[in-house]
């Protein structure tokens, strides 16, 4: 065969596939429109399409090159050749402008080139001039939908429907096209009117149940999976879905008449048992529920990741109900069996870290975090709430080595450069937090987040007294997030201390005891830009209350034993300085103000 012979039955292949496709795909619900349905494209061949129809063979020149540039046309849309398809169905539709197939052709050519507006004018000729045929009408649709125009999608899909009522493809169309733009009621009318004509249909109940759920309609909801359940008795999914509804319902006899019947089929089912399990703990059944659950948990057919799931349901319980001391247990049990069946799976050691982490047990905690950065060098969650948990215990020099030991795995990440730095920074290295600081602030991380790292980098430069730096590290965190009450009040403070722009310390100080009223230390902060200002009286005011917080420092004490100084109570001055020095005994200034030797 010659490689023209080759072309030339690609070619009619080409021609010919297309409208055998659709019409396999069509219905034939009368026969006075046959033709179109056997060829839904319109190209129902090119002498028909030329010869409108009569279905006669053209027999003038302008049919014959009419149809010629419409044969290449569609030649090249099959070869992808747009532009060239363009140009010879542009030149058919010249000579004869009233084809509605060569109308339709068009509109089909400009939605692949992705021109909705001219697929549209085309799309509207064809159907003015052959209105009953459903393919030109659906054309048109594909291109107002492609421009929005959903009002005139659904008249056009109700014009076809007058033609052909019965027609499932469109009735598909149309119940999509309503539920897309909100409208769920008239979808489900839609989706009805489909299951009167197919009967019952699993696929449409799921499209209603999808609508109703939209609408938090749980009853209809029930309803469809009944009717699921009568086409397809004893399926395990519908079941458990049901069961759920029901529970969501209160109905909860009902829920377990479903579940016990799934267990019948499944006695191992995992979910079917998680949610059993979850009844019995709504009930404080907590022995039931420990026992099927440790069933599962145990058993060596269910596989880890259902184990997991399961342990991380009962931690979720356990974190919204922490006094919970039956559930406590439940908790605890599960986890001793998962570690026991599996020492060394890191998710487990990383539950138990949760776990033990909830019932404030931090060396526990520890202990199983560091067993899954072991296990599990990679993962980021992990090497981050070891830092975080070792910074909160106070426990920093194993936190400064832990974020190095990350570096290895995780380098440069945000939060544990703020916490290796701020651990420094507790450890009064100044230096050491101000670089491990300055790198974590350049680095991306969350608005909020980035505010907290500037303005521990501020109290950080305040220390080593570079006053410059820690105002810009201020300024910045205040700037990242104005509700960063911390960096409010420490600014604050040190502008007191450097008695400078008193009224803007004073309106952040205020800003933060709005945000946060009752914080010892913020209240201490209003008190001493008051001291500073020389209103002795407020400034009473305010420390005293930070000090019936009862969380007051011995620098708060001191503060007060100062504005009693400055009120002329030198005994009230000096039993404040002596219960300061009490309390800590490193103040050792104030040796000399209560002549102590």
């Amino acid at each position: 065969m010659s490689l023209r012979t080759i072309l030339f039955v690609h070619i009619a292949a080409a021609l010919i596939l297309p409208s055998l496709m659709l019409a396999a795909c069509s219905t034939s619900e009368t026969a006075v429109r046959a033709d179109q349905e056997r060829h839904p494209s319109g190209e129902r061949t090119a002498e028909r399409v030329m010869s409108g129809d009569s279905g006669k063979p053209a027999s003038t020149d302008k049919e014959i090159r009419a149809r010629a540039h419409f044969i290449r046309g569609i030649t090249a849309m099959e070869l992808n050749d747009l532009e060239q398809a363009e140009v010879h169905l542009l030149r058919a539709n010249e000579i004869h402008p009233d084809k509605p197939g060569v109308n339709y052709t068009l509109g089909r050519l400009y939605m692949e080139k992705n021109d909705p507006a001219s697929s549209i004018f085309y799309g509207r000729i064809a159907v003015d001039l052959e209105p009953e045929n459903k393919w030109y009408r659906l054309q048109l649709v594909e291109g107002l939908r492609a421009e929005g125009n959903y009002r005139e999608v659904i008249r056009h899909l109700d014009s076809t429907l007058v033609f052909h009522p019965s027609d499932i493809q469109v009735l598909y169309t149309k119940a999509r096209i309503q539920s897309s733009q909100g409208d769920y009621v008239k979808s489900n009318e839609t989706y009805q009117r489909i299951l009167e004509l197919l009967g019952p249909d699993r696929s449409v109940h799921y499209q209603r149940i999808g609508n109703f759920t939209r609408l938090d309609d749980t009853e209809s909801i029930i309803n469809e999976l009944l009717k699921i359940l009568e086409l397809d008795q004893g399926n395990v999914n519908t079941l458990l879905m049901l069961s759920q509804f029901y529970l969501e319902e209160e109905r909860t006899d009902e829920a377990v008449t479903l579940l016990e019947e799934v267990l019948q089929r499944n006695p191992n089912h995992p979910e079917a048992l998680v949610n059993l399990a979850d009844i019995h703990i709504m009930h404080e059944e907590w022995d039931e529920a420990g026992r099927l659950l440790l069933g599962l948990v145990g058993d060596p057919k269910v596989s880890i990741s259902n184990k997991l799931e399961i342990i991380q349901y009962v931690l979720s319980r356990f974190s919204n109900d922490p006094e919970n001391q039956p559930l406590q247990n439940t908790a605890a049990r599960l986890i001793e069996s998962l570690l026991g069946d599996e020492p060394d799976n890191g998710m487990a050691h990383a539950m138990a870290s949760e776990f033990y982490m909830l019932a404030d047990d931090g060396d526990q905690s520890l202990h199983h975090l560091k067993r899954t950065t072991e296990l599990m060098p990679e993962n980021e969650a992990a090497w981050r709430q070891l830092v975080q948990t070792y910074y909160i215990e106070g426990r920093y020099e194993e936190a400064i080595e832990a974020a190095q030991q990350a570096d290895e795995f995780i380098p440069q990440d945000a939060f544990i450069l703020f916490f290796k730095g701020g651990s420094y920074f507790l450890k009064d290295e100044y230096d050491e937090a101000a670089k491990f600081l300055s790198a974590a602030s350049e680095l991306p991380s969350r608005a909020e987040f980035r505010s907290i790292i500037f303005g521990t980098l501020g109290d950080a430069y305040a220390s080593l007294d570079n006053w410059d730096s820690a105002d810009t590290a201020y300024e910045e965190a205040i700037t990242l997030d104005p509700d960063n009450d911390v960096a409010l009040n420490n600014y604050a403070y040190y502008l007191s201390e450097r008695e400078v722009r008193l009224e803007e310390a004073r309106d952040m100080a205020q800003r933060a005891l709005e945000l946060n009223p009752d914080n010892a230390a913020f209240l201490d902060t209003m008190g001493w830009i008051y001291f500073k200002i020389g209103d002795y009286e407020k400034a009473r005011k305010y420390i005293r209350e930070s000090i019936e917080t009862g969380d007051a420092s011995a620098v708060v004490m001191e503060h007060m034993g100062d504005v009693y100084d400055k009120l002329g109570e030198p005994d009230r001055a000096m039993y404040w300085w002596q219960k300061a020095y009490d309390k800590d005994d490193n103040l050792r200034h104030l040796k000399e103000r209560l002549h102590l030797n």
